[in-house]
């Protein structure tokens, strides 16, 4: 009989360390997770290659708090503290943390990382710690017959494909490198789409329209900040065009930039094939299924497409509403991650009064309960333009 028991190793009001879920099949396969909550490394100098010694070292705490490593690690997300409008400045930065990404990873850890990754320059206000040069979340898995890499995880039964985040760069058929296709961002999401993902995918028998579980989405504006809802609107657009009845769960929001600092939009699908269903929830707000439901051998995985609002704890309510909806006993019983967004104010001193707010209503809904994991992020914008913060979440539960 199938069963699922979460554990959320050193909490605190906002947060826990890290989430572990064990998960036995009807199958009786048993996969465990580990996801620690987002890291900095500000114990340390604040200059890139010490502060990611540092995040290593934190994240690595959490990894061993599941009995997990970094050769366990399958997805990790970056989030670089916007430097500057500057493009180059940006462009320094990726590069110079590139270059001490793989060899500090190599040295610290002793293990092949073979994860996905997607990164992005956030905002200029950064992180709850607000000397942050970047903030990391990774995504661990433990099981008998399970093997992963390449941008996808094999269970044996099914596969859970989990590519890189793509922008429009590729190489054209004569061999050169091409970072843009202008200004026409319909054709650039739908190039993305397409070519990087849909045929790409194709080869390992992914229907990427009607397999696509959860879809994020990054829409990079310091280029030019007065489009930002106009490009996210495009976006959305495509999104609804391309995916038709078969919309995925989702999230969409602005960000300085994306690594390939001449395009604007960067997608990350997660999509499943085989032994394996996918329900979703028949609403669509925000030009997604509000939630999809990955199910397979007696256990469900909930994906809560992101709710903005302003208000944190009217959120979570309405992400516990998602949940019970898909089946769920409710987001504090089924709740692995939490992924939270604070749209930037004006100065930097009421962005952080908007951080502290935000803290309060959503500390203030886990009372009394250990809150799941969490990364948190400032944004130029979340979902809508009325949105001053935001969440997202994954709930596992069995049935």
């Amino acid at each position: 009989m199938a069963s699922v028991n979460i554990i959320r190793h050193k909490p605190i009001p906002i947060f826990c360390s890290t989430a572990e879920v064990v998960m036995t099949y009807n199958d009786d396969q048993v996969v465990r997770l580990v996801e620690p909550s987002g890291n900095v490394g500000t114990q340390y100098p604040n200059e890139l290659g010490s502060e990611w010694f540092g995040t290593i070292e934190n994240l690595s705490l959490g990894l061993a708090r599941g009995g997990a490593n970094w050769g366990d690690v399958y997805k990790t997300d970056v989030l670089w503290t916007t430097p500057s409008d500057s493009r180059d400045d940006c462009e320094a930065y990726r590069d110079a943390f590139n270059a001490v990404y793989g060899p500090v990873i190599d040295a610290v850890t002793d293990c092949e990382l073979k994860s996905n990754r997607m990164a992005r320059f956030t905002h200029g206000e950064g992180f709850p710690d607000p000397v942050a040069l970047f903030e990391v979340e990774i995504k661990a898995v433990k099981g008998e017959d399970i093997s992963f890499g390449d941008g996808k995880i094999e269970y044996g039964a099914w596969t859970d494909h989990q590519p890189s985040g793509a922008s429009v760069m590729h190489t054209d058929a004569e061999g050169n490198t091409v970072t843009t296709l202008g200004d026409d961002l319909k054709r650039e999401m739908e190039f993305v789409l397409v070519e990087q993902y849909e045929k790409k995918l194709a080869a390992d028998n992914v229907d990427f329209k009607t397999q696509t579980a959860h879809l994020e989405v990054l829409v990079a504006i310091d280029d030019d900040p007065s489009a930002t809802w106009t490009r996210i609107e495009t976006v959305r657009e495509v999104i609804a065009d391309y995916f038709g009845d078969h919309r995925p769960a989702g999230r969409i929001y602005a960000v300085s930039r994306i690594p390939n600092l001449d395009g604007i939009v960067e997608p990350q699908p997660r999509c499943v094939t085989g032994d394996v269903a996918i329900d979703r929830s028949g609403e669509i707000v925000d030009g997604f299924s509000t939630w999809t439901a990955i199910r397979h051998q007696g256990i469900s995985e909930v994906l809560v497409s992101g709710v903005g609002g302003d208000d944190a704890d009217a959120i979570l309510n309405t992400i516990d509403g998602h949940i019970v909806a898909a089946g769920g006993a409710g987001l504090k019983e089924n709740g692995v991650f939490n992924n939270a967004y604070i749209v930037a104010a004006e100065s930097s001193e009421a962005s952080r009064d908007r951080l502290t707010t935000f803290n309060e209503r959503f500390s203030g809904y886990y009372t009394g309960v250990a809150p799941s994991g969490r990364t948190a992020q400032f944004v130029p914008g979340f979902m809508r333009e009325d949105c001053i913060c935001g969440i997202s979440n994954r709930s596992i539960f069995a049935g």
